[in-house]
């Protein structure tokens, strides 16, 4: 059962669950899913309201760039889930001869790509949820600032814990070129992400 067909409830007893999924890479992609709703809702209160009217067309551009990525979050919770099943699947597949063991690397190898292509993408999707909420709390309803700063830790924390997923698996990458083109996009993202974070959150404190 997908996480949209849960209810709070539901979800947080299969995190809680002692089964390795979901784990720590979906529930990153939930908060970062989250960081956008709310980034949406502090533009919204804007809308159409008095005092923002010059502000309008950036706010439907707020929107339209946040609907997209939340949905995109939103899919990375349940794929973050099937990329770890691959790993698992391939780890239990024999070993007994040379060429079951051969196969199994194969698997194996093909599995963490796939295990480190997903959360690469959810840290790269909160960099874009960061630049929503940074837009979000510049031109959004200014009543609603300490939600956009909820905004904004929810989206550093996913981005952190997907990466911390992206590096383990990297970790286990024999393929060289693989390893260091996903470690320096890792790399660009993690910088960027801090950059935004810092540049969002001080509109915020000086709000407080």
């Amino acid at each position: 059962m997908g996480v949209k067909d849960q209810t709070v409830e539901e979800y947080l007893a299969s995190v809680a669950a002692a089964t390795p999924t979901p784990g720590g890479g979906s529930v990153s992609a939930l908060a970062g899913a989250l960081s956008v709703a709310l980034s949406r809702m502090v533009a919204g209160l804007a809308r159409g309201k008095t005092g923002y009217e010059d502000v309008q067309g950036d706010l439907e551009r707020i929107e339209a760039r946040a609907a997209p990525i939340q949905a995109r979050l939103e899919a990375l919770i349940e794929e973050d889930s099937a990329a770890y099943e691959l790993v698992l699947r391939a780890m239990r597949m024999p070993k007994a001869t040379d060429p079951e063991k051969a196969a199994r690397v194969e698997a194996m190898q093909a599995a963490y790509r796939e295990a480190t292509k997903v959360p690469l993408e959810t840290v790269e999707r909160c960099v874009e949820a960061l630049e929503v909420a940074q837009a979000a709390v510049e031109k959004g309803n200014r009543g609603a600032s300490t939600d956009a700063g909820v905004a904004i830790l929810l989206a550093e924390a996913a981005n952190r814990g997907a990466s911390l997923n992206c590096r383990v698996n990297l970790a286990s990458i024999r393929d060289e070129a693989f390893r260091s083109a996903a470690e320096a996009k890792l790399e660009t993202l993690l910088k960027r992400a801090v950059e935004t974070s810092r540049r969002a959150m001080a509109v915020v404190e000086r709000r407080l």
